[in-house]
């Protein structure tokens, strides 16, 4: 009896070896993290591998975000004032941005699209007297175009041009050309209310 009650013991504690011995592993150790305690309001803690830290900061779409210690370039183009974050060597941006807040009032499309084809009908006549050898491969006209509603009729209050890929003199004498003759466009807005400003970007190939 003693013999069997020893060799049921034997079984015993081999099988509990077994069972230890299958139980081991050979991932790697967890990646050591940290918590980052928030204030009160800002939801729970979150958790940052240590692989992430000193990441710089980044944006929802994925780019680096500008941090306060960046050099930040101010300018006025036109009657905006520009505070540049870009790094690296990029030129001064030369015309407005045009820009809209998300919940602002938008112009209908028929109505814009008319006002910017008469200024790019302009813009041919205009490009007419441009010698060809002045010409580079890709010339092009951008710019901003702002206007303003009163008593249904639209009208143009500014444009801000510049011309790309013509040499200098022709190409002044054709921003000049195009934004003097566009001064007087009006377009029929027989369904909006009036508007005090509103932009409209213009990027016209020049034949």
């Amino acid at each position: 009896m003693k013999l069997l009650v020893a060799i049921g013991a034997v079984l015993v504690i081999g099988a509990v070896a077994l069972i230890l011995l299958m139980s081991k592993t050979d991932d790697p150790p967890a990646v050591a993290q940290k918590q980052i305690a928030r204030p009160a309001g800002q939801g729970s803690s979150v958790a940052v591998t240590s692989t992430e830290r000193g990441a710089p900061p980044r944006l929802p779409d994925g780019t680096v975000a500008a941090t306060g210690s960046d050099q930040v370039r101010e300018y006025m183009v036109g009657d905006v004032k520009i505070r540049d974050h870009r790094t690296g060597d990029h030129k001064p941006m030369d015309i407005p941005p045009n820009i809209h807040p998300a919940n602002a009032r938008a112009l209908p499309s028929e109505l814009t699209q008319d006002i910017s084809q008469q200024v790019k009908r302009q813009m041919f006549d205009c490009a007419a007297a441009v010698p060809k050898e002045a010409r580079g491969t890709k010339p092009k006209m951008e710019g901003t175009l702002a206007i303003a509603i009163k008593d249904h009729k639209l009208s143009i209050t500014g444009l801000t041009a510049q011309i790309r890929d013509i040499d200098g003199p022709s190409a002044d004498a054709l921003k000049q050309c195009v934004e003097q003759k566009s001064a007087n466009f009006t377009s029929s807005a027989p369904k909006e209310a009036d508007l005090d400003s509103y932009t409209i970007g213009l990027t016209f190939a020049i034949p």
